[in-house]
């Protein structure tokens, strides 16, 4: 896969997930404080309602390499290719991706601040890089980090994707613990063999 099929494939999973009926509405409160969630100025596509709503539009990403390769000084390998596709792509919103039986919130990328939520996450659990697991996502709403596992490798540069429940993390291992592979790899609960299989089986099915 090139960087631009791997852009096509995120704008098909992007406008196939959104163009379903339950996702029309595409609503979300307005940005009020450049800290806050909601949509950025220009990210708006309509008139804002009395409840401070205001339905929202897909932009082009203006995210470069660049930006993504500074990511990555941090991490213990490299973000797969199809992710830095993700980051790359589209400014997108309301990452809180319902496909039964499967629910995951994905970072979102807002216009002004596309970084915000994969900063989060991966300084939330920054413990998980030194063992290998790149955090990117949460599972359910908040049961735990959903992560890259870097020692487990596809042929294109994909990892196979994984889960800790939070429970765990916090209270059955401490911080020293994380210097063991085979500790926190005992909490592990496998979720897809690679990233594009986690796309297609939310986005595509």
């Amino acid at each position: 896969m090139n960087v631009q099929t791997d852009k096509q494939f995120i704008e098909l999973c992007l406008d196939t997930y959104f163009s379903k009926r339950h996702r029309v509405q595409m609503k979300l409160p307005v940005k009020i404080d450049p800290q806050d969630g909601g949509v950025p100025a220009s990210m708006v596509n309509g008139e804002v309602d009395e409840e401070g709503y205001v339905a929202w539009k897909m932009l082009p990403s203006t995210v470069t390499e660049e930006e993504i390769t500074e990511i990555e000084q941090g991490l213990p390998a490299r973000l797969p290719p199809l992710f830095r596709a993700y980051l790359t792509t589209r400014f997108v919103l309301d990452m809180q991706i319902i496909n039964l039986p499967y629910f995951f919130m994905l970072p979102e990328l807002p216009a002004d601040n596309p970084f915000q939520d994969i900063a989060f996450t991966l300084q939330a659990w920054n413990l998980l890089l030194i063992t290998g697991y790149i955090p990117f996502a949460e599972y359910q709403d908040g049961w735990g980090p959903v992560c890259f596992d870097t020692k487990q490798q596809t042929v294109d540069g994909d990892y196979a994707i994984v889960w800790f429940d939070h429970e765990h993390l916090l209270h059955e291992l401490d911080e020293g613990d994380y210097v063991s592979r085979e500790k926190v790899e005992s909490y592990v609960q496998t979720l897809f063999p690679s990233f594009r299989v986690f796309m297609t089986e939310l986005f595509l099915r």
